[in-house]
Parts: C-alpha cells; structure tokens; sequence
C-alpha cells in the first residue's frame, strides 16, 4: 500500500511540475523577478480580466514596476526609488522588439538613451552626458546628428549630407549644403543669421538635388538673407517646410511632419496659426 502512495505522489509531482506556464509567468522568468523577493504585490487589470501591471514592493517608496499588453506580453519595466525612476527602464514592441531604452538616478536621466525602430533597427540615440544626439532612417543610415555647440546635420535616406553647419561661436557658423549624391553646392557662413560667401553677403540661389531630379532645397539670397518663395524636404523626398519672406520679414509658412501630413501654418498676413498631428488631426 505505501509503495502506491509513494507512487501517487511522484506522477502528481511530476504533472506538477509540467503544468504549462502563462505568458506572464514566462516574461516574470524572461525579467529575472522572482515574487519571493518582495514584500507585497500589487495588481491592475484590464477589463477582459488579464493583467495590466504588476508592482512589486520591498517597501513603500521602492518597488519594479512591469506593465502587459492585454495579450500578455511585456511592455515595460522599470525600477522605482524615492517615488522617482531609478537604473534601468526598458519598453517593448508587442512582438517583443526593444522600443525604448534609458537609465535614471533617483529621476534624473543619465548615460544614452536608445530608442528602436519596430524591425529592431536604431531609431535615435541620445547621450545625456555629451548632449549628443543622432536620429536614424529606418534602413539604419543617419538621418539627424546634433553636438551641442559644436555641430549639426541633415542627411538624405541613403546618409549623404544634406545640409552641415559647424558651431564657430556666438551667432556664427559655418554652413554647407549637398546633393543627394554627395556633391557639395555651397560652402559658406552663417554670421549674424546672414549668409557670407568668401567673407560677403551671398547674393544668388542655394538649389540641391535628389538623384531623382527633384529639388531637395531651394532657397534664393539676396544680401546675405533669403528673399521670396522657399522650401526644402526631408531627406526622404517628402516635402519639409515652405514658405515666402517679403523684404526681410515672413509673411507665410508651411511646414510638414516627417509622413508628409501638415503640421502648422503660420500666416503672418493674417495673424493665424493652425496646427496638426501626425495624423492630420487638428490641435487646439
């Protein structure tokens, strides 16, 4: 008769031990938290009853808060100290791509601050200490790079220059402007927020080219200061901004989200200003 219980006891230690986990008990063990660490846990939960977000506490002020999509999937994790986001946050893509990775010191953000494309590619990445910040195309080539007081460019979707400008002090730099195939049209100097050519006011037209034959930039100079009708676009041939200035003074501008879809007019002649969201909803 013992022998069978003792027998019993194994085949239901053994089901037990196979029982499927859930989804949120497999990302628990993906995250390394383990619930016997911790004094209490709370929960929220969506209205179809699956879990939203679970805080783990060791006491009140300090405790790992991780957030679900409602298919069970992780979202987000993050450490909680003083009430304020501490080391390591991390959010997630439904499919389980990164999205977004930072660090924090008691609610100050410190070190580089990653944020991912839902294919996996980086999509920007900024260091809080060297305030340096680059913005990339989906295809993984530099879109944007920035270096306080020293730097900044734009660049076309296959990571040519478009437009440089190199930080030479207060109110000055130097400036220049690209085709898409890399061919430098103008070299020059910002002083003052006019534009000097070989150390004179530039009078003419500034045009860059896409490889399709589009223009990627116009602008025309007269006197070291843009005059008359303007536009350029983004590196990925949608149309950026566009505008007119009459003796000196902008009467119109137009300017256009990354997507393509209007983002602000600005109508000096009017005195209005209307914006939208990037999808085309009006914000007021």
């Amino acid at each position: 008769m013992k022998k069978y219980i003792l027998l019993s006891l194994l085949i239901s230690l053994i089901f037990s031990s196979c029982k499927k986990k859930t989804i949120i008990e497999k990302e628990l063990d993906s995250l390394g938290v383990k619930k016997e660490n911790y004094n209490r846990i709370d929960t929220t939960f969506y209205e179809n009853k699956k879990i939203k977000s679970l805080r783990f506490y060791k006491v009140k002020t300090e405790y790992v808060d991780i957030n679900f999509y409602e298919s069970g999937n992780k979202k987000s994790i993050g450490k909680v100290k003083d009430n304020q986001c501490h080391e390591e946050y991390i959010d997630w893509y439904e499919n389980g791509k990164q999205k977004w990775i930072r660090k924090y010191n008691i609610g100050e953000q410190i070190g580089k601050s990653l944020n991912f494309y839902e294919n996996g590619n980086l999509e920007k990445e900024y260091d809080n200490d060297t305030k340096e910040m680059t913005d990339y195309w989906l295809n993984g080539k530099t879109k944007f790079k920035f270096i306080e007081k020293i730097s900044q460019s734009f660049h076309y979707n296959n990571g040519n220059y478009m437009e440089k400008f190199i930080h030479r002090g207060k109110d000055e730099y130097d400036c220049e402007y690209f085709n898409e195939n890399g061919k430098l049209i103008f070299s020059g100097n910002y002083k003052k927020q006019a534009l000097f050519k070989d150390n004179l006011k530039f009078n003419g037209e500034i045009i860059c080219y896409f490889n399709n034959g589009k223009i990627s930039i116009f602008q025309n100079i007269i006197n070291g200061n843009v005059e008359g009708k303007f536009y350029n676009s983004y590196g990925n041939g949608n149309l950026k901004g566009v505008g007119l200035i009459e003796n000196g003074k902008q009467l119109y501008f137009k300017s256009y989200h990354e997507n393509g879809i209007v983002s602000f007019i600005r109508d000096s002649k009017n005195n209005t200003f209307t914006e939208w969201d990037e999808k085309g909803n009006l914000i007021k």
